[in-house]
């Protein structure tokens, strides 16, 4: 078999959107139930495989540094721990040291 003759079978061969999806039923025309559910399937895993590599090359938002007293201060006011009162008594004071 020549290499012309192996490239004729290999692209005629039943494939993704050519029935092979869908134990190999087809119509009368050979295209089968594979291409209309077929281009849908392929939107479908595109739509994935963008997302996924999207998610992984963005980077998550990162803090700049070592958190300060005062950023301290106010994680602990904001989650509730201390109330008013404390913090605004230990926020005077970091800023008067």
């Amino acid at each position: 078999m020549d290499d012309l003759t192996a490239y004729a079978n290999w692209c005629t061969s039943p494939g993704f959107g050519h029935g092979a999806m869908f134990g190999g039923w087809s119509d009368d025309m050979g295209t089968g139930l594979g291409l209309p559910f077929g281009g849908i399937v392929q939107l479908l895993i595109l739509g994935m495989m963008t997302y996924f590599t999207v998610r992984l090359i963005r980077k998550p938002a990162t803090h700049s540094g070592p958190e300060t007293p005062v950023d301290v201060l106010e994680r602990r006011y904001a989650a509730g721990e201390i109330d008013r009162e404390t913090y605004r008594a230990m926020k005077d004071q970091l800023r008067n040291s």
